[in-house]
């Protein structure tokens, strides 16, 4: 009787800690915020939040605002910001693309002689993740005022 009980009590251990079927990936935290471009609010941008191991990514709507479908690691986060024009892809995260799948898409698609992609709006001083010297802490309880003013000057 009690080998039943010992069973008992691991099988119910086992089942409140997890085997393999827990949560997976870093812990994740709301950002939003609003991006604007010369002073005007930036339609149509893909926002990307980059860590160490997570990648969270939105699109700013008419007003520049955008909020991150996955939210951002908390801590510090490389920012790019890009913008597409051209036909065959779409950069909606709705069309279920990661930041990477849509970059090699793009690639695809050709690269000028400057290493510039085709079709993309934003300079590469916020556009090229080898670029890019964007950065945002971002706090332990998320944040709803991530906010950028680029410049094209």
């Amino acid at each position: 009787m009690s080998r039943m009980v010992v069973v008992g009590l691991v099988l119910s251990l086992v089942t409140l800690l997890g085997c393999g079927g827990g949560t997976s990936g870093p812990k994740t935290v709301s950002v939003s915020g609003v991006i604007k471009i010369d002073g005007q609010p930036a339609e149509g941008v893909e926002v990307n939040f980059v860590s160490e191991n997570f990648s969270g990514f939105g699109k700013t709507g008419a007003d520049g605002s955008y909020r991150l479908v996955q939210g951002a690691v908390p801590g510090q986060n490389k920012i790019t910001v890009s913008k597409f024009v051209g036909e065959g892809i779409s950069n909606d995260p709705a069309s279920g693309m990661d930041a990477g799948q849509f970059a090699a898409a793009a690639s695809a698609q050709g690269v000028t002689s400057s290493g510039v992609l085709h079709g993309e709006q934003i300079p590469a001083l916020y556009s090229d993740p080898t670029k890019s010297k964007l950065t945002y802490m971002v706090p332990d309880g998320g944040t709803d005022s991530a906010n950028f003013d680029l410049s094209t000057k």
